[in-house]
């Protein structure tokens, strides 16, 4: 009982790949498809096909010891892997629904990816979702709570403020940690800026595209990547992407009345941040990489206290800070090309004045494909941990395009915290 594929015309092909180019994209891969003749018995195929995913290694399926009738371990069995879908409506242009119905829900389908969906309602949704289920609880909404032990993994459909919204909420559960370790992590950009999914992208040398976000859950290889913890003086928060100050922050922030234009409200506020040309005071400290430090082997200090006398300190004006953990803060701004996700590091890029305005539009244009780090006004610092003190007021410390408190802050890396499809 062979399995016969129908004759294949060339041109018809060729027409088809050019199609599916023009809709799609130049991916890695090409698609491909065998047409079968019309059959009754679908053995053959079923078995060409799980040969086919277990040689594309495929990550949505797992081992699982299997017990018997007296509970001793068995032979491990495979099992597919069950996604939590979080969907964030209200994201961007609001595309965030419909590219769930024509995108996501159907690659997952087609791959074999069970899945279940919640749409969030309102801001902080999404961290409400992530608390810890309380059986006891009679007053507990199945609506508002998921039993995230019942997942492998988690994927957002928004911006970067989605997943920033679920880590806070993980971060209120006893087994944070331990949560971060077991469940993979994934996003298709649906926001404005969507950093993080033009990050991993970037990483896995894809077309910055929602199907190849798509593609990247569906193949369901992950890899370990950094987190950060931060620290200002009443509140701690956790981040994946950036910590921004002063130009950038302003920029990012300010702008937030132009959020009808899209990323272009970027360009537009950045123009007139170029006119201004704002500097501010303050303290920069940070420690430099070591190979010890970046094993995390190194002293962090108190909020309150002073910095460790191996910490570097920088006292200037400033008119531009930004530390990166991730090649990307947009899908079209690259303003740190040498940053990886999980080289265990900060690369903090600084501007001090004097910088004239041409300078600082050639810096800010050439973000786009990452010549802004060419000029000589660009400073580079590669650290594990760094701590900022404003003393000029008047700006933000904008954590992953969120808004966090004011004044003193610190951070430092916690290498390979989060599995992210990549």
């Amino acid at each position: 009982d062979k399995i016969q594929a129908a004759p294949n015309n060339t041109e018809n092909s060729r027409s088809q790949k050019s199609d599916d180019m023009s809709r799609y994209g130049n991916r890695n891969e090409n698609h491909r498809r065998l047409k079968l003749y019309p059959t009754e018995d679908f053995s053959n195929v079923l078995q060409i096909v799980k040969a086919i995913r277990k040689i594309a290694k495929l990550g949505q399926f797992k081992e699982v010891a299997q017990v018997d009738n007296e509970g001793k371990e068995n032979k491990n069995v495979t099992k597919r892997q069950k996604y939590l879908v979080v969907v964030n409506p209200f994201s961007g242009k609001k595309t965030g629904n419909s590219v769930y119905d024509t995108v996501v829900s159907k690659m997952l389908r087609e791959c074999g990816v069970e899945h279940d969906v919640v749409v969030t309602k309102y801001a902080g949704h999404a961290s409400q979702l992530m608390r810890k289920v309380d059986e006891q609880d009679e007053e507990k909404d199945e609506e508002n709570v998921m039993d995230i032990a019942n997942y492998d993994a988690i994927i957002a459909l928004g911006g970067d403020g989605i997943l920033s919204e679920l880590l806070q909420g993980l971060r209120t559960r006893d087994d944070y940690e331990a949560t971060l370790q077991r469940i993979k992590f994934g996003i298709v950009g649906c926001g404005t800026c969507n950093g993080l999914a033009a990050s991993l992208l970037h990483a896995s040398k894809e077309k910055y595209d929602v199907l190849e976000s798509t593609f990247l859950l569906c193949k369901g290889q992950s890899s370990k990547c950094d987190m950060a913890t931060y620290q200002t003086m009443n509140k701690s928060y956790t981040g994946f992407l950036t910590l921004s100050w002063a130009m950038i922050a302003n920029i990012d922030i300010d702008s937030e009345c132009l959020r009808q234009l899209g990323a272009l409200r970027n360009d537009v506020w950045g123009a007139w941040s170029i006119v201004k040309m704002k500097s501010y005071k303050a303290k920069l400290s940070f420690l430099p990489v070591d190979k010890n430090y970046v094993e995390g082997e190194f002293e962090y200090p108190d909020i309150n206290d002073d910095v460790p006398s191996n910490w570097t300190t920088i006292e200037d004006d400033i008119i531009l800070f930004w530390a990166s953990q991730v090649t990307h803060s947009a899908y079209n701004v690259l303003q740190s090309p040498r940053s990886r996700l999980n080289d265990g590091v900060f690369r903090l890029w600084i501007i001090r004045k004097p910088c004239n305005r041409f300078e600082m539009a050639g810096m800010l244009i050439g973000m786009e494909n990452g010549s802004h780090a060419s000029y000589k006004k660009a400073e580079f610092y590669d650290c594990v941990a760094f701590r900022l003190d404003p003393i000029s007021k008047g700006s933000y410390n904008d954590l992953d395009g969120e808004v966090v408190e004011s004044g003193r802050i610190q951070a430092k890396v916690v290498p390979g915290a989060m599995n992210f499809f990549c």
